[in-house]
């Protein structure tokens, strides 16, 4: 009786997590974990494995930061929903940041068509809710209000590896990227616009991989923007992305790791409290349209 439980036991397990789809002719990438199948690239992986880091317009607050969002993303044959979290600590105004963010949780829904394309092992169950990555970012503002220089931004950000590999959301591995953005207003009197700024961004982008060979894979990264104001409303639009050498390249696979999107962001500003709304496409392995709604509350520490 107690064998007979066992087996049922093991039995049920199994059923529970195989998968009904051949992996005969997948590619095996050199892992020996079921992630082995996985190709950790941006364009196939979720929309938050790998993103393309926000524009900061070389600009560091006096006020320290809460936020809080709803992201929705579609593709066909993928849709998905993440919460994100975000807290900046203005350690010197204006001088030096601090900012811990990420996805608390993703409820997301690939069918087999995708799983298959993306050689993951797992069947569609349905929708399934996993917890995201943790990313830390620290801000130094190099310059700011010298005449006619731009303003100038030095960021690292670090990626932890709470997210799981094993949907294809997440990488489970290290990333980071480092970049110099900059910045500069312009003000307008007797027109529409209070304010125009112009910014930009370069740096480089690393994020660990699967394969032995190739163990990370790595590129220079890049970001474009302008904002304009008037009152307390702030429209922008930034075109930005990475490129990567490929480490999988030297298996005559491409590489899905040069990641291009497109933002159009609309903001609310208020004495406490910002809204804002966002619309993101990608132009090359981004494969997801995605909206957002966030709300900041800034005080001070």
């Amino acid at each position: 009786m107690r064998i007979s439980f066992v087996l049922l036991f093991l039995f049920l397990s199994y059923s529970a997590y195989s998968q009904s789809r051949s992996t005969k002719e997948w590619i095996n990438f050199g892992s020996s974990h079921i992630s082995k199948w996985i190709q950790v690239a941006p364009g196939k992986l979720g929309p938050n494995a790998l993103p393309v880091p926000e524009m900061d317009y070389a600009e560091i607050g006096t006020q320290s930061v809460f936020e809080a969002g709803i992201h929705s993303h579609f593709m066909k044959g993928d849709t998905a929903v993440n919460s994100y979290l975000a807290f900046q600590w203005t350690v010197v105004p204006e001088k030096v940041a601090f900012k811990l963010w990420g996805f608390p949780t993703e409820t997301f829904r690939m069918n087999n068509e995708i799983r298959d394309e993306r050689q993951i092992f797992y069947d569609d169950k349905g929708w399934q809710t996993s917890g995201g990555d943790l990313w830390i970012s620290t801000f130094i503002q190099l310059m700011k209000n010298r005449g006619n220089w731009p303003d100038l931004v030095l960021n690292y950000s670090m990626k932890t590896t709470t997210g799981s590999i094993l949907h294809a959301r997440y990488t489970d591995g290290m990333a980071h990227y480092f970049y110099l953005s900059l910045g500069k207003s312009f003000f307008l009197y007797n027109s529409f616009f209070d304010e125009i700024r112009l910014a930009g961004m370069g740096g480089f982008y690393e994020w660990q991989t699967n394969k032995v060979e190739m163990a990370q894979d790595e590129g220079p990264l890049f970001e474009a923007g302008i904002k304009v104001k008037h009152n307390n409303f702030v429209l922008a639009n930034e075109i930005g992305g990475y490129f990567a050498y490929g480490a999988y390249h030297f298996m005559g696979v491409k590489g899905y790791n040069n990641p291009i999107i497109y933002r159009l962001k609309l903001i609310k500003e208020g004495k406490k409290i910002d809204w804002k709304l966002e619309y993101k496409t990608g132009w090359q392995d981004y494969n997801y349209t995605t909206f957002k709604i966030e709300v900041a509350y800034h005080f001070t520490i």
